[in-house]
């Protein structure tokens, strides 16, 4: 019985921590399509174009 405690104990606990990281995920995945979507590529790419700062901090 104990270990059928312990089995369900740690099914709770996985469940609970996925589901705590559900949301986070769910909302950066959307940002990340919403600017995938609204950014066109060749925009990135002028603007990222070597590591100087201001290229960085776009990137940030």
């Amino acid at each position: 019985m104990f270990v059928l405690q312990a089995i369900g104990d740690a099914l709770a606990a996985a469940g609970s921590m996925g589901w705590e990281i559900l949301w986070p995920l769910v909302l950066g995945f959307t940002l990340s399509g919403i600017i995938q979507a609204i950014v066109r590529t060749d925009q990135i790419t002028k603007l990222m174009r070597d590591d100087s700062p201001r290229a960085i901090s776009v990137a940030t």
